[in-house]
Parts: C-alpha cells; sequence; structure tokens
C-alpha cells in the first residue's frame, strides 16, 4: 500500500539548497516483505525543470538511497535504489529535490514534486499521484556555504598496500563553513569505484575528530555512507577533516577508490536557516592522474587516490643477535646461523628452504649433522637435516613446507660438528631467499609470492673451538687499608675466562694462593673465614664450603656450592675473595689471594660434554691489603667563595663557616659529634644567635645542631651521622638565625659585631669531636687536635648592595657616565652614604669636574677633583650631610651616576676615561665596634673607601649632621658588590673599571 505522508510545509526553494524535501510517502507491506525498485517522480506547478541540478529518494534517517537523478524530457526521474519494506510494517521515503545553482530566471515560480509511480513486483494499492508541498522559487536569499581541499590525513598519491593492512586512511576531505551561517555535517556517502568488492574490506569506518562512525554499504557494494548522529556543528571560519578507514582483507590486485561522486553527497545543512547546503565544484579541472584532488565536474566531484592490494610479502635479513661465536666439536645444537623472516599482508608458506654453507679448515659441510631450523621460542621448524657437500662449500636443504604468521619470525640454524672439524675452523650459512626458497604462496591470496632479497643473506661466522678456561688476577681491588674486624672485605679478585673456549665451562672448585707479608708479617689468625662471590654479591661458597684454616705460603682450595658455577662460553667472571678479619689482627701486616704459576684444575669440565677442560694460568699473588687497627678523620676550613669575611645582615639566617671532614684511608667513617668555639669573643658572643644555636648541614641535609654555652663560648653538637668514604672528604656547613639589631647600644647584639666560629681541635672524644669506623665498629677521635679558625663574618641592621650597570656613552661634558646601583635588601632599616670613592686615570686631556648623583640628586653640591698620583688618581666623593642622595630606604634601589663637568681636549691623543669604584680591603681601626664619620675617614690606605651607615635604631634615616656623630659608621670590607651580569666579586674587589672614550 501507498499513500500520503506528512508532507512538509511550503517554503522558500533558494538556490545551491539541497535535500530540500517536497513530498513524503508511505510504503506499508502487508503478510511479506516487499522491495521497491524505484519511485517515479514528475515536476509539475508553475516552474520549469531547469530548477533543479537533481532528484533524489531520502529514507526515514535521511539517508539518500541511490543516485541523484535528473528529470528527462516529460518532466519525469526515476529516484532512489531498491529498499524493503518488511512485513506489516510502514516505511516513509521523502522526495528531495537540489536546487540549481542560479535561479534567477526562475524567481517567483512555484514548484511541485510528485509520486506517479512506484516500482515494484507486488500488488500495488492507494492513490496516486502523491502531492507534497509547493516551494516557492527564491533567487535573493544567500544560504551558508562551504569551502572544499583535500584533508590534511589523505594519502595524496596512489599508493601499494599489502594484504592485511589495518586502519588505512583511503581518503580524507576538509570542511570550511562560510561566513553566513554555521553548518551541521548530517551525512557523507563515499563512491568505492576500485575493482575491490566491500568482501575485500573490512571494518569501514568514518572518521570525524578522532571519532569513528560507521558506514552502511548499499546493495551493490559501490556506496558507503555514514549518517553522524545528531550531527557535527562546523562554526563559521572553522574547519573538519572527514576521513574513511579501513582494513585491507582480500583482493590481491584488485584497487580500492573511494571518491566521493556528487556535491550533494556531502550532506550539509545551514544552522541558521535550515535548508541543505550545496557544496562547490571546488577544482577547476578534471582531474585523471594519480593524485588526489576536487574535480571541476561530477562523477566524481572527489577524486581519490587508488589503492593497488598487493599480495603478501616476505622479507629476509640476518639476525645480527645470533653473534659470531665459539662453537663445540661433536656437540649437539651448536649454532651455526640465524637469520629474520619479515612477512606482511597475509601468512606465507615456503615449501623448501636452502642454505649455503662455507666451511673452512678441514672440517666439510657433509661434517655439519642433525641441523635444525629453530624459532624464538626453541620449537623446531625444520629437520633434523644433514650437509650435503664434501667440500669447503655446500648446502642444507629444509624440505618441510613451513608456514610463516605475520610479523617477524626469527630463525636459528643449529647443528652438530663432527670430529673433522678442528679448532680454527670456521663456519658460515647463507641464503638467497628469491631462488633458495621455493614454492612460496600467501595463505590467504593463494598467490605465489617471490621472497626478497634477491641476493645472499649471510649468518655471522662461527668458529670452532675446544673448551678452554683461562685463570688470572685482576688488578682490582687495588691495594688499600683493612681494618681489624672487618667482616667480608674484599681482598682480591680472580678473572675466569671462556673467551675462547667453544663450549659453556662448568668449575666446581678452584684453589687460591694466600700470601702473608709486612711488619710484623700477618698472622694466620688474622683471617677468621673466606667465601667467594660473583660480580653481583651472591655468595657460592656457603656454610661447609667456606674457608676457615689457613696455611702460609700454601694454596687453599675453595669448592662451590650445588653443581659449581658455569663460565659461558666467550665471556668471563669474576670471582671476588672475601674474607672476615680478626679483631685482634696486628697492624702493618699484610695479606693477598693470588694465583701460583704451578697451576692445575682438575674439576673444570664442558658443560655440555662433560670432558675436563685444559685450563691455563697467569700467576700472581694479587694486591697486598694492609692491616690497621681503625681508620681516622682530619679536619680543615674550606675555602670557597660563600665562607669568605663579609658583612651580613642581622635578623636573617647566614652560613657561618664550612669545614671539610677528610676520612683517612683505613675505612668508611661516620661523623657522630662537631665541637665548636666562638674566635674573637671581643667583639661577640653566643646571643648574637637566636638561641644562641647554630646548625650543621650536609648540602640541604641538615645533620643537627649546637647551642653555646654563654659562660665558655663553647657548644657540641647533638648526635649527627655523616658517612664519609675512606680517602674522601664531606663539606659540612654552619648556619645560624642571628639576632635583630634594634638600636644602636643593642643588648642582644651590637652593631658592627664580628661573629667567628672555630672548630675546638683539642675537645675531642665522646664529650667532643668523634666518629666511628664502619668497618671496626669502634670511636675515633678526630685526628686534627689544634683548633681551625674560619673568616667570620660582620653583622649590620642592614647591608648595601652595590652592582655595575653597562653604559657605553661618550665621554662628553655632564653626561652619565659611570653607574652602579645600591640595594638595600633590609625590610626594617633604611642605611645611608657617607662617601664613595672612585679609582681614575685618562689619556689625552684632564677631566674635572666630577659629581654624584643618586636618583637624579646630587650627593655633593660642589664638584671634586681627582687627587693623587697620575695614572691612578683617586675621586672621593664626601655626600653632603643634608642631601638625600645619601639616603637608600629599606626595600629599595637607588641608581647613582658620577659625571664630569669638564673635559681638557688634548692636543695629539683623543680623551679616555677609565673609572672603578673602590671597595676596601680590611674593616676600620676603631675604638668601638662602629665609629662616627670622622673617626672612620681617619683611616689610612683602603679603609675609608666607602663610609656608610646602617642606621642601627629603629628611627627613619635622617640625612641630617647630627647622625654623623652617632657611633653607627664603618667602611666597606665585605660589603657585596656585582659586576653587570650579576656575578658577586670576591672580597675586596673593586666595583670592574669602565672606559669613556671621547669623541673626535
Amino acid at each position: 500500500m501507498v499513500a500520503a505522508g506528512p508532507q512538509p510545509a511550503n517554503s522558500l526553494a533558494p538556490k545551491n539548497a539541497t535535500r530540500l524535501p517536497f513530498t513524503r510517502v508511505t510504503f506499508t507491506a502487508g503478510g511479506s516483505d516487499v522491495v521497491v525498485n524505484g519511485v517515479t517522480v514528475e515536476r509539475a506547478g508553475l516552474a520549469v525543470d531547469a530548477a533543479f541540478s537533481g532528484l533524489l529518494l531520502l529514507d526515514e534517517n535521511g539517508i539518500q538511497l541511490g543516485v541523484e537523478k535528473t528529470l528527462n524530457s516529460n518532466h519525469q526521474a526515476v529516484v532512489g535504489e531498491p529498499f524493503t519494506v518488511a512485513a506489516g510494517t510502514s516505511r516513509t521515503m521523502t522526495i528531495a529535490g537540489n536546487m540549481a545553482s542560479s535561479l534567477t530566471s526562475q524567481a517567483g515560480q512555484v514548484a511541485i514534486l510528485k509520486v506517479v509511480g512506484v516500482n515494484t513486483s507486488a500488488a500495488l494499492s492507494g492513490s496516486l499521484p502523491i502531492e507534497g508541498a509547493q516551494h516557492t522559487i527564491n533567487a535573493s536569499l544567500t544560504i551558508g556555504s562551504v569551502t572544499m581541499q583535500r584533508g590534511g590525513i589523505d594519502p595524496g598519491s596512489n599508493v601499494t598496500k599489502e594484504l592485511g593492512t589495518a586502519g588505512f586512511t583511503f581518503a580524507s576531505v576538509r570542511a570550511t563553513a562560510g561566513s553566513a551561517e554555521d553548518l551541521t555535517l548530517r551525512s557523507i556517502r563515499w563512491n568505492q569505484v576500485g575493482s575491490a568488492g566491500s568482501s575485500d574490506l573490512a571494518n569501514v569506518t568514518t572518521w570525524v575528530d578522532g571519532t569513528s562512525y560507521d558506514t552502511m554499504v548499499s546493495a551493490d557494494g559501490d556506496y558507503y555512507t555514514a549518517v553522524f548522529g545528531d550531527g557535527i556543528k562546523i562554526e563559521k571560519g572553522f574547519s573538519k577533516d572527514i576521513s574513511i578507514k579501513g582494513d585491507i582483507v582480500g583482493g590481491s590486485a584488485r584497487t580500492i577508490k573511494f571518491n566521493i561522486a556528487k556535491r550533494a553527497d556531502l550532506d550539509l545543512m545551514g544552522n541558521l536557516f535550515g535548508y541543505g547546503i550545496k557544496p562547490p565544484a571546488t577544482g577547476s579541472t578534471v582531474p585523471t592522474g594519480t593524485t588526489s584532488a576536487f574535480s571541476s565536474s561530477e562523477d566524481p566531484w572527489y577524486y581519490a587516490i587508488t589503492v593497488t592490494i598487493s599480495a603478501g610479502t616476505i622479507t629476509v635479513s640476518s639476525d645480527t643477535a645470533v653473534a659470531s661465536q665459539n662453537v663445540a666439536v661433536n656437540l649437539s645444537n651448536q649454532p651455526l646461523g640465524g637469520f629474520k623472516v619479515d612477512v606482511r599482508g597475509e601468512p606465507v608458506s615456503v615449501s623448501s628452504m636452502v642454505f649455503n654453507v662455507t666451511a673452512v679448515g678441514t672440517g666439510q659441510v657433509n661434517d655439519l649433522t642433525n641441523v635444525t631450523l629453530v624459532d624464538a621460542n626453541g620449537a623446531v621448524l625444520g629437520g633434523p637435516v644433514d650437509g650435503s657437500g664434501a667440500a669447503s662449500g655446500g648446502t642444507i636443504t629444509f624440505s618441510d613446507s613451513i608456514t610463516f604468521p605475520v610479523g617477524v619470525t626469527t630463525l636459528s640454524l643449529k647443528g652438530k660438528l663432527g670430529t673433522d672439524f678442528v679448532t680454527n675452523d670456521t663456519v658460515r650459512a647463507s641464503t638467497t631467499p628469491s631462488t633458495d626458497w621455493t614454492t612460496v604462496r600467501g595463505q590467504t591470496s593463494g598467490n605465489t609470492i617471490t621472497p626478497t632479497p634477491s641476493t645472499a643473506i649471510t649468518a655471522s661466522l662461527m668458529t670452532v673451538r675446544a673448551g678452554a678456561l683461562s685463570v688470572s688476577v685482576s688488578s682490582q681491588p687495588s691495594a688499600r687499608t683493612v681494618i681489624a674486624g672487618a667482616d667480608g672485605f674484599e681482598f682480591s679478585r680472580i678473572i675466569l675466562d671462556a673467551t675462547q673456549s667453544g663450549e659453556d665451562v662448568r668449575l666446581t672448585s678452584i684453589p687460591l694462593l694466600l700470601t702473608l707479608a709486612g711488619t710484623p708479617t700477618a698472622l694466620v689468625g688474622d683471617l677468621t673465614s673466606c667465601e667467594l662471590r660473583n660480580s653481583a654479591g651472591s655468595v657460592l661458597t656457603t656454610g661447609t664450603n667456606k674457608v676457615t684454616s689457613f696455611t702460609a705460603a700454601a694454596d687453599h682450595t675453595f669448592t662451590f656450592d650445588g653443581t659449581g658455577v658455569t663460565i659461558p662460553k666467550g665471556t668471563s667472571m669474576d670471582l671476588s675473595v672475601r674474607c672476615d678479619v680478626s679483631s685482634d689482627a696486628a697492624a702493618s701486616g699484610t695479606i693477598a689471594w693470588g694465583v701460583k704459576s704451578a697451576f692445575n684444575i682438575t674439576s673444570a669440565s664442558g658443560l655440555d660434554s662433560g670432558q675436563t677442560v685444559a685450563e691455563s694460568a697467569t700467576s700472581g699473588n694479587g694486591n697486598a691489603m694492609t692491616l690497621s687497627a681503625g681508620g681516622s678523620y682530619t679536619v680543615t676550613a674550606d675555602s670557597s667563595s660563600d665562607v669568605n669575611y663579609r658583612a651580613v645582615r642581622a635578623g636573617t639566617e647566614v652560613i657561618l663557616a664550612a669545614f671539610n671532614f677528610t676520612a683517612g684511608t683505613a675505612e668508611n667513617v661516620v661523623l657522630k659529634q662537631i665541637a665548636l668555639q666562638l674566635g674573637n669573643t671581643a667583639s661577640n658572643s653566643p646571643s648574637n644567635l637566636v638561641g644562641d644555636e647554630v646548625s650543621f648541614w650536609d648540602g640541604s641535609t641538615k645533620l643537627g645542631t649546637a647551642r653555646f654555652v654563654e659562660a665558655t663560648n663553647h657548644a657540641t653538637s647533638s648526635a649527627i651521622s655523616l658517612s664519609i668514604p675512606r680517602g674522601t672528604s664531606k663539606r659540612v656547613t654552619v648556619k645560624g638565625d642571628l639576632e635583630v639589631i634594634n638600636s644602636i647600644n643593642s643588648a642582644s647584639i651590637e652593631p658592627g659585631s664580628f661573629l667567628a666560629i672555630t672548630y675546638d681541635g683539642d675537645n675531642v672524644g665522646l664529650n667532643g669531636n668523634y666518629a666511628s669506623g664502619v668497618d671496626s665498629g669502634s670511636n675515633i677521635s678526630s685526628g686534627t687536635t689544634s683548633d681551625v679558625t674560619t673568616n667570620g663574618v660582620r653583622i649590620f641592621s642592614a647591608v648595601p648592595e652595590f652592582r655595575l650597570l653597562t653604559n657605553s656613552v661618550a665621554l662628553t661634558p655632564s653626561s652619565e657616565l659611570y653607574k652602579f646601583t645600591v640595594t638595600n635588601p633590609s625590610t626594617t632599616h633604611d642605611l645611608a652614604l657617607k662617601q664613595l670613592s672612585f679609582l681614575v686615570s685618562t689619556t689625552g686631556g684632564a677631566v674635572t669636574g666630577f659629581t654624584l648623583e643618586g636618583d637624579g640628586v646630587l650627593a655633593k653640591a660642589a664638584s671634586t677633583d681627582a687627587s693623587g698620583a697620575t695614572g691612578s688618581q683617586v675621586v672621593e666623593i664626601l655626600f653632603d650631610p643634608t642631601s638625600n642622595a645619601k639616603l637608600v630606604q629599606k626595600g629599595t634601589t637607588k641608581t647613582f651616576a658620577l659625571k664630569a663637568s669638564t673635559i681638557a681636549d688634548g692636543s695629539s691623543v683623543g680623551e679616555t676615561l677609565n673609572v672603578a669604584l673602590m671597595s676596601d680591603t680590611s674593616y676600620p681601626s676603631l675604638a668601638e665596634l662602629m665609629g662616627t664619620v670622622t673617626s672612620v675617614n681617619a683611616g689610612s690606605g683602603n679603609t675609608d673607601n666607602i663610609i656608610w651607615t646602617p642606621f642601627s635604631s629603629t628611627t627613619p634615616g635622617q640625612a641630617n649632621s647630627a647622625t654623623e656623630s652617632n657611633l653607627d659608621w664603618t667602611n666597606g670590607y665585605g660589603l657585596p658588590f656585582y659586576n653587570a651580569s650579576g656575578l658577586l666579586l670576591a672580597d675586596g674587589q673593586n666595583l670592574p673599571t669602565q672606559s669613556f672614550t671621547r669623541p673626535q
């Protein structure tokens, strides 16, 4: 039965609109399924056929059935492809139109598409024709648009792919929405025009934004349609790549080509007006080549690449994992070579394989017997067979049919070498797959395959060797000290060398030579037990197999546990001789373990053959280990730049000192306790430190603390644990939190206090400095029994930091020449400068009238000239008492610039000025820890180049004369100076020199 369905509303039919619904028809089947082969549609109404570019049939899901059809001379077209209406059910189909790209001549016409016939073999009931909506042709409405280009992952050009290729991208297109409206991607229909059938493909899916969508295959197997659910939004100006992927499971020698036949096969809808959007023709020509491209016409609109399906491939190569090595005579399963077989596309069977063998020496190829072809799992794939050829060249032929799966299979040739082979004979196998491997066939395609390459593939060279073992003494461990009471100390290493052996060697016991010497001579009782270990540390001689009875200058037989140790052929093994030392062992005796010249091992045999292996030995006593009663350590002051003398800021944690603790060579030590004292107690006290306490650090790891006793100025650390390997040093840093300074006569810490930490060397033992020996377990007193002093720190409430600024100006009058900054990092105290001194030298005419400005404010109203010897003159800028240039407030930075007002013009040379800000090289000599401006300025030499105050009281700094009389002034010794790159300069070093040249 056929009947009218719910019809679309009358609307506009604008140009380029696609899939515009006109008429809906409902098909209902009775007691059996009904197949509808096509629907005849006729254009009616006050319109012309040219308004349509084509008509099509859509199912209830909006999927196009069949191809787009054009109207014939009777204004009719048969649309759709065969579809089935199941018994007792109904299906509603839609007759849709694709509008022409130009409708200027048809504007205002009203078009109707009516169903006038149904092609089916079933009896038809119902009334025809069925007429739907009447749409008015419109030429003025601009609906959305899309531009197309090849997708980013499209292969681009024709390719050949093996049978079995999975997840291959056959084609990809990119759709970009125009500026008129957002678009929704609803479906796409791919046209597979290659010779491959649908059964040759599997898992064919369409991909958008990393999501896969199933495809539905048309009845003829030519069209693959993907529907995107509720649709995929493409915003204006944005793009989506649409790709088709699949697996190639059949069709050897056939082709795959996923075109897009019609522009309307890409179903896009505008989100604003709701019309289907027809993509443009896009291409400028009709492509016919080997690359993918859009066409200027349709059938196809998108011309995809052609994928040619090849049969499976099989490629053979040498397997270097079966390396050149020694092989034994008269032993089964000796390696003769290795090969890799790389199969792609489909499993491949090989009925016969020939391997060519070259034997150099006395042995011949027919002396190779029981040869097998084995995979990586040890499974025998071919053989056993015997070699053929009574000469140096011959063959090994496997007639077993072997099927190689897809992937890489490793093959090993293994066999037995007859007794005609002798030491230093060689054997090498090869094969030429294209000719030596025959009846090669793909298991899926059934096609004959030619293996590659067509050149010989040669395996590794095998060298015939008898069983052999060489024994010698290693140079390691080096001669060193062993502590009495040490457990498991390594005295020697014995090398068991089977690199020249044709088979693995088993060793059940070994005799080793014990040598006792020294002054006094070591005693046999100095050792309590000895054992052998491998390089991984596993003990090889346990229980009763340990040696516990010793005789000087004699061999001692070590018997290995179980069945002994195995030294694989072509390798060597180290045996570590380790012994426990008696705690009563006398110092200065020496002990060594080695191998003597008259060496004979009867316990060495071939692992597989069981035959006795001839051994050789290189005699040697081994390195002598010297007995010692215990370890030691010493202490020195560290000389790193972070512990130089320096000015530091109160109220912060600072590094006060650092010491290097060096363990002696006898044993590793663990530092347990450190004793300190304050140096120069006339200018500091424990109260300078918060809680009278310091802390000890190993890098970033805190080791412990120590609290100074006010009455004695001494401190002993809490229990610490710092491991120091013998013969090495560890740096221990001492830090302290400094008390704050709130007044010139602070009760807790006096401004200018000099805090110096000293290692209290004469305080040794459990109440002072000591460590413990790792081997001996005994306590060790410090070997440094005198005090170790350090540079100390000078403490102020604020500390100025000077940094040079790069300035490359020319030498001209009143220009800013030498520039630098002064930073006050304190958050509590201002600071002030009184004097800055500059080292100057000139060439050419004189430079005079120097002034200094701080943030544009003159430090001294009157200019200053240089004084002193020519070539190293000094410009001293003494700040005016009330100049605000002198103040650097807390947490701020001030920029200073030195200028010169007059530059004399020399008659014969150009003028150059060299300038450097001077530092001080020692602390001023004062009656108190700090002085007045006058007393500091009275210093001699480089002790008054910089005069400054940290304003030790909490009162904000004032620029006046009164403050200059406070006992709160000092010089620049220990202040931080930084170059233009921010590098901290060495203590006492001037700020870097800069040169300025007058333009000629």
